[in-house]
Order: structure tokens, then sequence, then C-alpha cells
């Protein structure tokens, strides 16, 4: 069952406002591909891909739940077509996952064509829909991963205006704000249920929280970790450090080619602990990333997350084991 986001309802006013009766024509092409890609692909992946974090239908309601936490307060910016269009590849960005996980975000025309029939109308919505979905994650056409570089900064749709590379940043970093308990079974994890090479990333949804701050200009993300024992945290914690860090990368990132994100000046970052349910205040501060942070010195320094620690010793992982280890003791 679909329960209409806010994005959406704002999708039907606009284009309402804007067109009248047309209006009706836009809205019941997005429809009809919504109750596609969610009835016929989206509920379909977790037995093609069954370690993956949620990529249901749940999953894409919060990408758009995102998208309008970063545009809310200046969706006078994009029209109506440009809204529909942002809705479409949010829709769409995850669907390849029904082909395999490798590549999913270039194996979305086969079904673009048919949910559209491949009718000639809709080809350039096609191209737009393919070139925006395909920048979410994965390389370039230089092999880097400045992906949105491969994305025409504008272009146009239905004899409309269309900021394309800065819907598609959107949908990236609506993406990568997507994460939380909402994308994993407590009780699959509980029950070690969830293979081997994808635990981390369960545990990891499992911890985790993020908040659009615009009013504080920063995305808050907290970490509510419950230990039991020092076997998997070292692991969870190194990947936090990294996910962490990657946010923030994809925060700066995003509002480059983004003057809307533009607001967005820093990631904060709390780690909490418990044991047993219990608070174990280790004093940890909160971690903030900033637009201007942390700049690596150390051209011999490869790995970020030990540039990370070295400049924040507080978080030293294996300091942090033993404090925990204490507090378990006591």
């Amino acid at each position: 069952m679909w329960t209409e986001q806010k994005i959406e309802k704002h999708l039907k006013e606009i284009l309402t406002s804007e067109f009248e009766a047309k209006a009706e024509d836009y809205i019941s092409l997005y429809i009809t591909a919504r109750k596609y890609i969610v009835e016929e692909v989206l509920k379909e992946i977790k037995g093609i891909e069954p370690s993956l974090t949620d990529h249901s239908a749940d999953h894409v309601a919060n990408v758009m739940e995102r998208a309008w936490d970063l545009i809310e307060d200046q969706q006078d910016r994009f029209s109506g077509i440009e809204i529909y269009l942002l809705c479409l590849i949010i829709l769409f960005h995850d669907v390849g996952n029904i082909e395999g996980r490798g590549g999913h975000n270039k194996k979305i025309a086969e079904i673009y064509n048919n949910i559209r029939n491949k009718v000639p109308t809709y080809n350039q919505e096609r191209r737009l829909v393919l070139i925006a979905t395909a920048a979410h994650c994965g390389s370039s056409k230089k092999g880097d991963k400045d992906t949105l570089s491969d994305v025409d900064e504008i272009s146009n749709l239905y004899n409309k205006e269309i900021k394309l590379r800065e819907l598609a940043s959107i949908l990236r970093f609506a993406d990568e704000l997507s994460e939380g308990p909402q994308r994993t079974s407590h009780y699959l994890n509980s029950k070690s249920k969830i293979a081997e090479d994808a635990q981390i990333y369960h545990e990891y949804a499992s911890i985790t929280n993020i908040f659009v701050d615009k009013g504080n200009n920063r995305i808050a993300i907290t970490y509510n970790i419950d230990y039991t024992s020092s076997e998997r945290i070292e692991e969870l914690l190194e990947f936090t450090y990294r996910r962490i860090l990657k946010l923030d990368a994809e925060r700066r990132y995003c509002k480059y080619y983004a003057p809307i994100l533009d607001k967005l000046k820093k990631t904060d970052a709390q780690i909490n602990f418990t044991i047993n349910g219990d608070i174990c205040d280790l004093d940890l501060p909160k971690i903030e990333l900033g637009d201007k942070y942390n700049l690596i010195d150390d051209g011999n320094d490869t790995n970020i997350v030990d540039h990370f620690i070295k400049n924040n010793p507080v978080f030293n992982i294996h300091n942090i084991v033993e404090k925990l280890n204490s507090n378990k003791d006591e």
C-alpha cells in the first residue's frame, strides 16, 4: 500500500496551478509509472537481492521524504514539470536492482519502456530519467566518481526548461540521507539470518538516525549503539566513521551542483552507547564536519579513517572498546 508523500501532494498542486486541465495528463502519467514500479518491480527486489538493505517502496517513500526536506523551504525554485521529473527519478532510481545489484543505476531503460510502451512522445522523458538516475551512484564516463558532471546542467521536458543537474543532485543526496532502522529487520539481525558479507550494512542501518536540520544549516546524525561484546564493535565503529565521512563528502559534492543545498554548511554526528539498554556515557564529543575541515596534508595517508582518527584521537577505536568493556564490568 502506497501512502502519498508530501512532495507528491505538492506535485499535484503545482501542476494544477501551472497547467489547469492539462495537469491531469501529467498526474496520470506519474501515477501509471508509480503503480507499475511499486507493484511490479520494487516488491520483487528482495527476492533477487535478499542481502540488500531495504530497496522496496518504503525506501522510495523515504527518499521522497528526504528530497522534500531538502527543497521544502525553497519549493518555488522548481516548476511543476521539474517536480514531476524529480518524483519520477526517485521512483526509478533503484529499479535496476531487479536485474542484480551491480550497475543497477544503468539498468533502467527496459523497465521504463515497459511502462511507456516505447511511445516516441516520451523519448525525451526517458532520456532525462536515465541520465539522472545513472548519476546517483557508480562511476562517471571518465571513470571517476564525479557522475553529476555527466548530467547536463540545463535541459528541457514538455517544452519547459529543466535544471536537470540540480534535480539529479537532490536525488543523489536524498538517497544518501535515506538510511536508518527502517532499512533492516531487527528480527533477522537478532537471529543472525543476514548474509555475513551484508551484516555490517544492516547493523549500520539499525543504529542510524539522520535529521535534515535546515534551521541550523546542518545534517545531524545520531548513532545509538547497544554494546554487548567487542566481537563486532570495532568493525562497526570503523564502518560508521567511514559512512560519516562519506555522507559529508556527498553533502559538499552535491551542493556544488545544487544551489538549493547551499544552506547545509556542515554535518554533525553524535555517537551514543548503551549497555543492555542502560546509558553508557563515554563523554565523546560531537563530530563536526564543515565545508572546510581536516584537509589531508600527508600524501602517504590513503586511509581516510586512519586520517580521521589521527586528527581526532578521542575516537580511537581501541580506546573506546576498552572504555566500553570497563563500563560493562562495573
